[in-house]
């Protein structure tokens, strides 16, 4: 299996983040790469590969123009008025009944252009976004071109980022942006399946009134976990999407025998739509160690994740997302790609 990764992630790091009721350090900090890839060098997945440039173009394909300059300029214009060595983020969120266009002051643009206070900006958290999105693209590349797996090792996550919106770590859709660019390179369908514990809020808006991207989401319950609005099972598109969105949720302290019962429904609904390219959000943060989950897989049981998957028999991109224990996470990781590669075909 192909693995693209960047250092460049590693400017996006040292702020923090408030949870619940107190600030901490930023989970999604770069030494969940470091984990990752020991991990997978240690069971030879070591054909670790740079990514190429893409420019702009398939980033706008999903983003809006704005919304992506915001990205690129925030942390230059919140250094302008507080000077180095702090973190850019919201103070406010925009409102229902209130002026939602941006204006000069980078206090409106994240208020505007992000939904919680987790997506904080430093010095390299720009080259970061930007590079993610190279790797999930990369990958697209290499599928294209005949790869049957790639991993794209992404970070910053992207799940939770919509067209204009970023949050939960995440602030490009990587996933999203793979996507589209499987649809634009000629694939006429399209499966992206989310595992991450948290719901892909982002990814779903983004193609709920599609039809030529299915998007199913296994995730913990929108009325006890994060991102809380959306996620439920009755969220099935709109439109000509009406049937293509399929979430799965399940509550707080699931374990592997309910899990596999749910990943079986989902990928049975992915092989009944018969697409022609895989897009797996891989979250492991579903690991009963995580400390912003409460699921129970595990470590083991990411090997029958990985394989499950592989039954599909489909060219499959795996995009990073969450997943936070820092010990078990580059086993976790490791093990649902060895479990599809120990099971797809040679």
């Amino acid at each position: 299996m192909r693995i693209i990764y960047t250092e460049d992630h590693r400017g996006h790091g040292g702020a923090m983040e408030l949870m619940f009721n107190r600030m901490v350090p930023m989970f999604d900090k770069p030494e969940r790469m470091d984990m990752i890839l020991g991990a997978l060098r240690r069971v030879g997945l070591d054909q670790i590969e740079q990514p190429k440039s893409f420019g702009l173009e398939p980033i706008l394909a999903v983003h809006d123009a704005g919304f992506v300059a915001f990205l690129e300029t925030a942390y230059g214009l919140w250094e302008k008025e507080f000077g180095p060595g702090s973190f850019a983020t919201a103070y406010m969120f925009g409102m229902r009944g209130m002026n939602q266009t941006p204006n000069a002051s980078v206090h409106s643009m994240l208020s505007c252009y992000t939904f919680d206070v987790c997506v904080p900006f430093v010095p390299g958290t720009w080259q970061a976004i930007r590079t993610s999105a190279d790797v999930a693209l990369t990958g697209q590349k290499l599928i294209g071109e005949g790869a049957g797996a790639v991993f794209s090792l992404c970070r910053p996550p992207g799940h939770h980022a919509s067209r204009d919106l970023a949050g939960g770590y995440c602030y490009l859709n990587n996933a999203a942006i793979a996507a589209q660019a499987y649809r634009d390179a000629g694939a006429e369908r399209v499966a992206i399946l989310d595992v991450d514990y948290h719901h892909g809020n982002g990814t779903q808006l983004l193609f709920y009134s599609r039809s030529d991207v299915l998007y199913v989401s296994l995730h913990a319950r929108p009325e006890e976990e994060y991102p809380f609005l959306l996620g439920y099972a009755s969220e099935h598109g709109e439109g000509t999407g009406e049937g293509f969105n399929a979430n799965h949720p399940m509550p707080k302290g699931t374990t592997w025998n309910s899990y596999r019962d749910s990943l079986a429904a989902a990928l049975g609904r992915i092989r009944a739509y018969a697409p022609d390219v895989l897009v797996v959000s891989l979250g492991v943060d579903t690991f009963k160690g995580d400390p912003v989950s409460s699921f129970a897989l595990e470590t083991g049981d990411y090997l029958e994740v990985g394989s499950m998957i592989a039954e599909l028999a489909l060219p499959t991109q795996f995009v990073m997302e969450g997943g936070y224990a820092i010990e078990a996470l580059g086993e976790n990781v490791a093990n649902v790609l060895t479990g599809f590669a120990d099971r797809s075909p040679r």
